[in-house]
């Protein structure tokens, strides 16, 4: 069966924006994707392959579509190719199969090496296959980590599934086809090197579903990035070639005994079989979506006409609606978030305030469609989530009212109580409401206290701070509330912060976190009436962690945050009593016990640490033999190295630092694995990596490695937070002996 593949009239248009083809009139024009010379034309597979189940499932994956290189010429390509963070990467260079040009096309194509035909943007002269293959398996144990990337599930960026130096499965199937079955069997020798190493465990031995399940990626990631960037034809191309193909690998893989995984059921549902090809479950919206661009392309959107050139809101309002599945705001960090509300047609919305609310709800309710934004967990990871219509106007919607909802309901029901109300006297109102809540409680008390240039909802991670003028007061947004009475604004938050620390569980802290919050903005929005709270949430929060019988969990771990935070507000207010508090429940606690939160925990140590209290309890943690806070580095601590930070200033844990530099015990290793970056493994500590500037002429060669003592690991800390000159790990032991010396001399001299 002949495939139909589409693309536009124009063929290729490099790296175009959504804008270029909203200026086009009528639908996309579309021809047929051209199919290799010899696609069809039958295959005597190999018989003394090294695998027959390899050789059986590349049969199978030619026949499902796979792009056939014979009767093509391997040539130097240029192509165009995107990545998930910005939809697009620009042109690179490769080689490939060119296919002959067809009688009626000036546009060249060619085969790559992930097995999708790709329209050209140059093709140059031929290049020799036996050449690039044995630079690739020479090259196989000094290419190992690029290798790992390239298998079992992982994301493959378009830039490497393309790449002719990129070890990939898929590139066996290509050579076996191409009748070059010593290459082929070679390039799978190390697939299946890099695969036993990155796993450690036994493989399944038919490759069918993992060679599928890399060409259907390869396919669906080319879609996603063509489409963040506007090239409709190039990601409508893809997507059918995936609906084509989808079903088929299901059902092969089913066939040749791959069985699929079961969902977890939660609540009243039961588990379900999940498809063998998860990372698709959008192809069908996608695909529709596609097709529906296709059909219906628009002239240049609204910002590109300009605002000025819509001078009714209503009219203005709708004209930005429509144009929200141009909306191309990208992903800021992994694991991360898309901050929707940056794009600029959504900050249009959220410009216009209040008369927006209403149609973007309607819309919300009713549209299909979906932007151009893409959220994803790890790119390294197959998990791509195109962003809808519905996702932007919720985030226009939360702006503009500035407040949290899961759903439309939820907006229509508050927007029903709220409307025409003044977005300040909404806040007092919810503090003054009994039946809101706690989360509503706490979002009321953030908007109040949130600074003025400050834009972005409190607590819903994406935010920006505006630059004032030099020494401007930064007033809080509800500043116009202090004149409200009968009760008070701090008079409403202590009361909601307090019953709703009351109403938390054992088993449930979040609304003990939920009272802290509030405490916290009270102390902002009023210090001196916020010592009683505060005292009373730390004492909440000691009994809780006291009672709990899950003190490893972070929620229990994060009170002790919250008691570091709200002891500082107790002395800021006056309190006498904070100190001594503190102490005694800090006498209680070991680095495990906070973990993560051990910077916030710690503050009023490192704060105040000549108070006779806090000298008495950090000579108890960091002095007695049997504390556990005696010796470094601390375990679980959640990659905080206390060696940094400002608990320096305590004479106690200085005394510390300078048992540890006199610890001459191997701690673990050190590389200096590229330059100006260190890798390390410490036993205790854990492992990580720091990239910083290297003094000229001190720097090791790229690859070198040692081991460290505990003495080097403090030394070495101690210099990057700039405490001692620097610290060089790599240096002879004499060398490091004798500026551990110095440091000791540092150390021990008074602040």
């Amino acid at each position: 069966m002949k495939f139909r593949w589409v693309f536009l009239l124009v063929l290729f248009v490099s790296a175009c924006r959504p804008s270029v083809y909203r200026s086009m009139a009528g639908p996309l024009a579309v021809f047929d994707f051209p199919e290799p010379p010899q696609q069809q034309i039958q295959w005597d597979a190999p018989t003394n392959f090294t695998s027959s189940e390899f050789e059986s499932a590349t049969k199978t994956l030619f026949e499902q579509g796979l792009a056939d290189p014979r009767g093509c010429d391997y040539r130097e390509i240029e192509i165009q190719v995107g990545d998930v963070w910005r939809g697009e990467v620009g042109k690179i260079k490769t080689h490939g199969w060119v296919l002959p040009n067809s009688s009626n096309s000036n546009q060249t194509f060619a085969v790559c090496w992930d097995g999708l035909i790709y329209p050209l943007v140059s093709a140059g002269a031929q290049t020799n296959l036996q050449s690039d293959m044995d630079l690739l398996i020479s090259n196989v144990s000094t290419n190992s980590s690029r290798m790992n990337m390239a298998l079992y599930d992982r994301a493959i960026p378009e830039k490497m599934s393309v790449a002719k130096d990129s070890i990939l499965p898929i590139k066996a199937c290509l050579l076996l086809r191409l009748g070059e079955n010593d290459l082929a069997a070679k390039v799978c020798n190390a697939c299946n090197a890099s695969l036993e190493n990155a796993r450690g465990q036994e493989q399944s031995k038919d490759p069918y579903l993992m060679l599928a399940g890399d060409w259907a990626w390869s396919l669906f990631d080319r879609a996603i990035c063509a489409h963040m960037r506007g090239d409709v034809p190039l990601a409508l191309v893809s997507a059918r070639k995936l609906a084509e193909i989808q079903p088929k690998i299901e059902a092969e893989a089913t066939k040749r005994g791959f069985s699929h995984s079961q969902s977890h059921g939660y609540g009243m549902q039961k588990p379900k079989e999940q498809p063998l090809l998860p990372f698709l479950d959008q192809l069908p919206q996608l695909l529709a979506d596609l097709e529906r661009r296709a059909r219906e392309p628009k002239q240049k959107n609204v910002i590109e006409i300009g605002l000025t050139n819509f001078p009714n809101q209503s009219k203005r309002v709708a004209a930005l609606i429509q144009d929200l599945d141009l909306v191309n705001a990208r992903q800021w960090g992994q694991p991360g978030g898309v901050s929707l509300s940056s794009d600029p047609i959504v900050s249009a919305l959220i410009q216009e305030g209040d008369p927006a609310v209403e149609p973007l709800l309607d819309c919300m309710e009713n549209d299909t469609r979906f932007t151009c934004s893409v959220s994803f967990w790890r790119d390294f990871f197959r998990d791509r989530h195109v962003l809808s219509v519905s996702n932007a106007v919720q985030s226009a919607l939360q702006q503009i009212l500035h407040a949290q909802f899961q759903n439309a309901a939820g907006i229509r029901t508050y927007w029903k109580q709220n409307k025409g109300v003044k977005l300040e006297d909404r806040w007092y109102a919810t503090l003054k409401n009994d039946e809101v809540g706690a989360d509503r409680w706490g979002e009321a008390a953030a908007n109040i206290t949130q600074p003025e240039n400050v834009t972005g909802v409190p607590g819903m991670g994406y935010s920006r701070i505006n630059p004032m003028p030099t020494n401007a007061p930064v007033h809080m947004r509800g500043e116009l509330l202090r004149n409200k009475t009968n009760p008070s604004v701090s008079e409403l938050m202590a009361r909601r912060a307090l019953e709703t620390a009351s109403t938390r569980q054992s088993y449930n802290l979040f609304p003990l976190h939920a009272a802290c919050e509030i405490g916290l903005h009270l102390a902002a929005w009023d210090i001196r009436a916020s010592a009683p709270t505060a005292k009373q949430l730390v004492d909440f929060c000691r009994t809780a962690m006291e009672s709990s019988d899950q003190r490893s969990s972070w929620t229990v771990q994060r009170l002790g945050s919250f008691i570091g935070k709200l002891t500082l507000v107790r002395i800021q207010a006056g309190d006498t009593d904070a100190l001594e508090d503190y102490a005694v429940w800090l006498k209680t606690m070991t680095p495990e016990m906070l973990e993560s939160y051990l910077p916030d925990g710690l503050e009023p140590l490192s704060k105040f640490p000549n108070k006779k209290a806090i000298q008495t309890v950090a000579d108890g943690l960091f002095n007695d033999p049997a504390s556990p806070w005696s010796k470094l580095p601390w375990k679980q601590t959640g990659g905080f190295n206390p060696v940094e930070s400002d608990l320096i200033k305590a004479p106690a844990f200085r005394k510390l630092l300078l048992r540890e530099l006199d610890n001459l015990e191997v701690a673990g290793t050190m590389q200096y694995f590229a330059p100006n970056n260190v890798s390390y493994n410490l036993k205790d500590f854990g492992g990580g990596s720091r990239g910083f500037p290297w003094p000229e002429g001190e720097n090791p060669a790229v690859g070198t490695k040692v081991e460290i003592r505990h003495c080097d690991w403090i030394a070495w800390s101690l210099s990057n937070a700039k405490r001692i000159p620097f610290f060089n790990p790599f240096e002879p032991v004499e060398k490091r002996d004798e500026a551990i010396k110095n440091a000791k001399a540092w150390i021990e001299k008074p602040e």
